[in-house]
């Protein structure tokens, strides 16, 4: 009998009025309509604390103690508990927003992502749904796909995953008459990725 793929997503954006938070409903609705298992850490809302603590980093960066915050460890939990791994969250600066790059020095630790020893699963897949307000094609000329492709795949989750995605969903500024357009297009690609969840 084949079991249903629990996917956890880590959603990262400020404000419920973008166009990332309607693509993260748009992705949820995808996987329940094919009634796959979700859970989600949501930084914003639950008020994530991004930064690391003086205990964390001579622990990561010392060994000088075993302190793990309940928080982080909950999060690692998540995570190993799960077959794929979305992140959801726009470019701000070409990078993550300073909330998922502080989740990642924070749960991302040794012991857990690296070390001699790493207790972080191999996931099946793991997605990045990435949105941008510069186009495709602006992007990739001058790099920057590859560079986050370089920072995403090859670093933070080489090795713990059996398969990657990244999709970007790009000329999403409100100025752009672009974004009227593909609002509809981008939902019903969100959608589509959700329910893709089942096959994997």
């Amino acid at each position: 009998m084949t079991t249903s793929n629990k996917v956890h997503i880590v959603y990262c954006h400020p404000s419920e009025n973008s166009m990332t938070n309607m693509i993260k409903k748009a992705y949820i609705k995808g996987l329940k309509e094919v009634s796959t298992n979700y859970s989600i850490t949501d930084l914003y809302k639950q008020d994530f604390n991004s930064d690391i603590c003086e205990e964390e980093y001579l622990r990561e960066n010392y060994g000088y103690n075993d302190f793990y915050d309940e928080h982080v460890l909950y999060e690692q939990n998540l995570i190993n508990n799960s077959d794929i791994l979305t992140f959801i969250f726009p470019l701000f600066w070409m990078d993550a927003p300073s909330k998922l790059v502080g989740y990642f020095t924070r749960i991302f630790t040794k012991g857990f992502r690296y070390g001699e020893v790493e207790s972080m699963k191999t996931l099946k897949q793991i997605n990045l749904i990435i949105i941008t307000g510069s186009g495709f094609n602006d992007l990739k000329s001058d790099g920057k796909i590859d560079a986050l492709k370089t920072i995403f795949i090859d670093d933070r989750f080489k090795g713990k995953s059996e398969k990657f995605r990244m999709f970007f969903f790009t000329d999403t500024s409100p100025e752009k008459e672009e974004r009227s357009y593909n609002k509809l297009n981008y939902l019903k690609k969100a959608k589509i990725i959700g329910r893709s969840s089942k096959n994997v």
